[in-house]
């Protein structure tokens, strides 16, 4: 009971978060924005290191739906909050995705991302995560991390939609299977990154720009790595 409790808490931390991030939205501050979308990050982050359990419980007491067997529905939804929708309305008023062009952008999104929550649940296992859930919020702080112009971030954001369809299984930063060490420190070290950008304020230094590319290589690599080992079913899943 007790670690479900701290999966409700943490679903309650991801929940606010996401309204006070939109809020941030609103008003345009940035860096506030950023700060309140990691802290839902790391809440999201937190919560897939609880013991199979407490996701069990969890699971019963939310009376989730068929599609998400490993997680609560609460924290699927609050995943979806600050993970897609608060990142596509950011984009939307910071101007990366402008006009009638950018609001039907901006709805593939949305779309893809439930598409993806509908047929997998975003969680392929403790490990790892299913399609391209939690970095809309990180490729929307990289557009402003880098000062992008609108034709990158437009192409970023295809990539990303692309991304968020295919079958990728991507490493969870803090229960990666393939090299956990050397997958923490790189995630330490750029969430270092991230709150000392927040703090000197936004676009990033040099040297934090090249620890974000190195580390959004590092990621790539992985999954690519993750999926070459992986070897197909010999029969079919029960």
């Amino acid at each position: 009971m007790r670690d479900a409790a701290v999966g409700h808490m943490l679903v309650s931390v991801g929940a606010l978060s996401a309204l006070f991030a939109l809020l941030a939205v609103f008003d345009q501050s940035w860096e506030l924005v950023y700060l309140w979308l990691g802290i839902g990050l790391l809440a999201q982050a937190w919560e897939c290191l609880l013991p199979a359990h407490a996701h069990a419980l969890t699971f019963v007491i939310d009376a989730a739906p068929d599609g998400l067997p490993d997680r609560s529905i609460s924290m699927s939804v609050v995943t979806f909050l600050h993970s897609v929708f608060v990142p596509v309305v950011a984009m939307l008023h910071a101007g990366f995705l402008d006009g009638v062009a950018g609001v039907i952008v901006a709805i593939l999104i949305l779309l893809a991302a439930q598409y993806r929550l509908a047929y997998s649940g975003w969680a392929a296992n403790r490990h790892s995560f299913m399609g391209f859930p939690s970095s809309w919020g990180v490729l929307v702080f990289y557009f402003h991390a880098f000062d992008a112009t609108a034709v990158a971030a437009i192409l970023m954001i295809g990539l990303g939609m692309i991304l968020g369809l295919l079958p990728i299984a991507w490493p969870h930063p803090l229960r990666s299977e393939r090299w956990p060490t050397l997958t923490r420190a790189v995630t330490a070290v750029w969430l270092i990154a991230a709150a000392a950008t927040l703090w000197l304020g936004l676009p990033a230094t040099a040297l934090a720009k090249t620890i974000f590319l190195a580390a959004a290589a590092y990621g790539m690599a992985l999954a690519v790595l993750m999926a070459r080992e992986q070897t197909p079913s010999a029969g079919p899943q029960v």
